[in-house]
């Protein structure tokens, strides 16, 4: 795999201010580029315009047709004469990037497909979209499809600004549909501070595309990477630029406007059934990806996208690793450094900590005697300095707490998020995916304070004893699925 994270031919890159539309950074920002599923943001744009005029309400029920039916993955699979919510619709365009249910949107606004691509273009040039053309509503793979970076970032400010309202929609961590689960393809939501959207694309003709939403305190960014040769280089790149962008905005704040975030506002103003059904994660610690390591893969034989262009399927392209990629993740509190030569330490020392047993699927945490979770004060004594490491445990592990039980006392963790919603989601994930290995292991929440008082919810599974959980890991790693070894303290 070449070491540039874009294909050249594919490539383009474009740093915002979302208040604003100040350019930041730019790069190949005019070229003509296929968007693939970034096309889907127009979709629900026109969308939300019809919600907007009472068209439509979230309830309607919108019928599948053939043509939709027939669609190309990725999709959930509709069968004519069947019919899907606004609601479930927008959800499974942010989240699954289904083709089939775009088709659905654009046939119940427009008639048909082509009609809509017509409305989606003319859409496109009143909100100042000067060189994009539309020729279908899900991406999928057409010569007379094109769009640009910034045309991309236009759109996505206008989607933030002009139906805030929505813009949750785009920070879902997953969704339900027919008892599958269903997670987001956006590996920056919950794992990178402050992103809160929009949306990924691929197809083999445009590459690993993804367009970004990112707010930190009154502080907006909209970023475009286009053309990753993989998911994982792409949203390296994507935090690279990122990082980058927020060293200098610490460096020079008047850079860049601030302002209040209209859909964070919303968000604290809805009803709390409302906003459970949102969970939009709230990453408080500086979170940013490990490095890329060597690890064995089930896609070693060639590269991801050899395999995805045979059929354009974006869940599938998203989900492969190239020989060289684990898709380790590294939360650290402060400034995170773009240039680090090795994974940073991912917790400061806490001050707090606990952990919230979940019993596997299928068991009444009744009939378990669950309890609420108690929360231990740590010791004021100084704590080892944690150093950066290449181990496959590197990160967040309890290091000196107590053992919860001798000789079975170990989990493994697959990541730490500030909202707690989303780290059990993210469990639920990642257990029907490792269902062989993991099917009777515990879920397990462990909350920790950290230092500057914000609480990490750390997902695990366990208890192993030490090597089982090494080895439970090691096999998990070999599939693509992250994880590392860590003792669990009471």
């Amino acid at each position: 795999m070449p070491a540039n994270p874009t294909d050249p031919d594919k490539d383009a890159a474009l740093i915002v201010d979302g208040a604003t539309g100040k350019v930041l950074y730019a790069r190949n920002e005019t070229a003509e580029r296929h968007p693939a599923s970034l096309t889907k943001m127009m979709t629900l744009y026109l969308l939300f315009d019809a919600l907007k005029a009472g068209k439509l309400t979230m309830q309607t029920q919108l019928p599948i047709s053939w043509h939709a039916s027939i669609q190309k993955p990725t999709k959930l699979n509709l069968r004519p004469g069947q019919t899907i919510s606004v609601d479930t619709a927008i959800r499974a365009i942010v989240i699954r990037s289904a083709n089939d249910v775009a088709v659905v949107i654009a046939e119940a606004l427009g008639g048909t497909e082509s009609h809509f691509a017509e409305m989606m273009t003319v859409r496109a040039r009143q909100i100042g979209m000067r060189e994009s053309n539309f020729h279908n509503a899900s991406g999928l793979p057409d010569p007379l499809q094109i769009s640009t970076a910034s045309d991309l970032a236009v759109l996505g400010r206008h989607l933030a600004y002009d139906y805030p309202q929505y813009f949750p929609y785009f920070g879902l961590a997953g969704f339900d549909y027919k008892g599958a689960w269903y997670p987001t393809h956006d590996n920056l939501i919950g794992r990178y501070d402050g992103a809160d959207g929009i949306k990924t694309g691929y197809t083999g003709a445009s590459g690993f595309n993804l367009v970004s939403s990112v707010t930190r305190g009154g502080t907006h960014i909209i970023a475009v990477v286009m053309g990753g040769r993989t998911a994982i280089r792409r949203d390296l790149e994507m935090v690279r630029l990122l990082d980058q962008t927020f060293m200098q905005i610490a460096a020079n704040p008047t850079m860049v406007a601030r302002a209040s975030v209209p859909w964070q506002q919303m968000a604290q103003n809805m009803p709390a059934p409302v906003l459970a059904g949102f969970a939009m994660p709230q990453v408080s610690a500086t979170a940013g990806f490990s490095m890329l390591q060597t690890s064995p893969s089930p896609f070693a034989a060639s590269s991801p996208g050899q395999h995805a262009a045979q059929s354009d399927d974006e869940d599938a392209a998203e989900s492969m690793r190239a020989p060289d990629e684990n898709f380790s993740l590294i939360h650290a509190e402060g400034t995170h450094s773009a240039q680090a030569a090795v994974p940073q330490p991912a917790v400061p020392p806490a001050v707090a900590r606990a952990e919230t047993a979940v019993p596997p699927a299928g068991q009444n945490p009744r009939s378990q005697g669950a309890q609420e979770p108690v929360v231990k004060t740590a010791s004021n004594a100084p704590r080892p300095q944690m150093r950066p490491s290449l181990r496959d445990d590197a990160g967040e592990g309890d290091l000196d707490g107590p053992a919860v039980s001798q000789g079975r006392n170990w989990t493994i963790q697959i990541g730490a998020y500030a909202d707690k919603a989303l780290a059990l989601a993210q469990l639920k994930t990642y257990a029907g995916k490792a269902q062989d290995v993991l099917a009777r292991a515990s879920q397990i929440i462990a909350p920790m304070q950290s230092a500057r008082g914000h609480m990490i919810y750390r997902a695990r599974f366990g208890l192993f004893a030490e090597q089982e959980a090494r080895d439970v890991c090691s096999r998990l790693t070999q599939r693509g699925q992250s994880c590392f070894a860590a003792v669990q303290t009471r």
